[in-house]
């Protein structure tokens, strides 16, 4: 191929990659709404190293997790133009205030309140033959937003959306999900008799609560995940397909925009409303699944419009 071949094929490639963040991928968009992307929280992660000084927190600030600890100078990386998350068990199972692993997190400086939210990601491989094969980490890509006890009475302390979670297993209604099912889930705080009550997607299905079963394996592959998030409604889209919608009456709080790599059974336990730590060398089928670790998901791209 001789040089000018090459460079209209690079520059075909440039064009095509500017104007694929110029929208959300939707297969079928409504043409009356122009988007405008928001660079303070878009990454292609094309540079060097994760831009920790301008887009992304490093230490401080970071979710209060009780089973895993956030390392991201360790398990956050750049590799192949895509921004890898890295989930490790402690050397020689060290506990770190009681925990036994540890793992990264990629959250926004800045804050998304509505708008598009996207990103191309693939799961993480746990290949351990048994039972278990595939189950204990979770790829996740969320919004979160901080915690303001000072609102009034009946109002939304705290404001979470789940854009998409992989490779839960979860077990719901006699049913146990497989490596094929994702969770679309809303999740919340509100001030009631001037405490914080949680209400909890299995809770409330209706009106929390998305689950979709894939064609495709998540960790084999990237794909596409994207949320829309207006004042009324809330849209979740897989790949440019939409999958599931909910009304929008308590996410309009400002939330950061968050890639993270999480711990699920059998290497937690879900008690006292949230993950607790499980002794992976006490536990017979963490144990086993430790053959699996460390393990990474990959992220290509965020891309926030407005």
């Amino acid at each position: 191929m001789n040089s000018k071949k090459i460079f209209s094929l690079l520059l075909l490639v440039v064009c095509f990659s500017v104007l694929s963040q110029n929208k959300p991928y939707i297969l079928s968009p409504d043409s009356s709404k122009k988007w405008k992307l928001q660079t303070n929280l878009s990454d292609e992660f094309n540079s060097k190293s994760i831009d920790w000084n301008n887009k992304w927190l490093l230490k401080k600030v970071l979710p209060n997790v009780n089973a895993w600890k956030w390392n991201n100078e360790a398990n956050v990386n750049i590799v192949n133009n895509a921004a890898e998350i890295t989930m490790r068990h402690n050397t020689d199972n060290v506990p770190v205030a009681g925990t036994y692993f540890n793992s990264g997190i990629l959250k926004s400086k800045d804050t998304f309140t509505t708008g598009f939210v996207e990103v191309r990601m693939k799961g993480a491989t746990i290949n351990v033959p048994g039972m278990d094969n595939g189950r204990g980490v979770c790829p996740s890509f969320w919004l979160y937003s901080d915690f303001d006890r000072n609102v009034e009475e009946g109002q939304t302390v705290y404001s979470e959306i789940d854009v998409v979670e992989l490779q839960q297993f979860d077990y719901f209604k006699g049913e146990q999900d497989d490596i094929f099912d994702m969770d679309l889930n809303l999740h919340m705080v509100i001030k009631e008799n001037g405490k914080d009550v949680w209400y909890r997607p299995k809770q409330r299905v209706e009106t929390q609560k998305n689950h979709y079963t894939a064609s495709f394996d998540p960790r084999l592959d990237y794909h596409i995940y994207g949320c829309e998030v207006t004042k009324t409604e809330i849209n979740w889209y897989i790949d440019g397909v939409k999958v599931a919608t909910k009304p929008n009456g308590h996410w309009n709080r400002p939330m950061n925009v968050t890639m993270s790599l999480g711990l699920r059974v059998p290497f937690v336990k879900f008690m006292n409303n949230r993950f607790e730590p499980v002794d992976p060398l006490v536990d017979e089928r963490a144990k086993k699944q430790l053959a699996g670790m460390p393990t990474s998901m990959s992220v290509d791209y965020v891309r926030v419009w407005k």
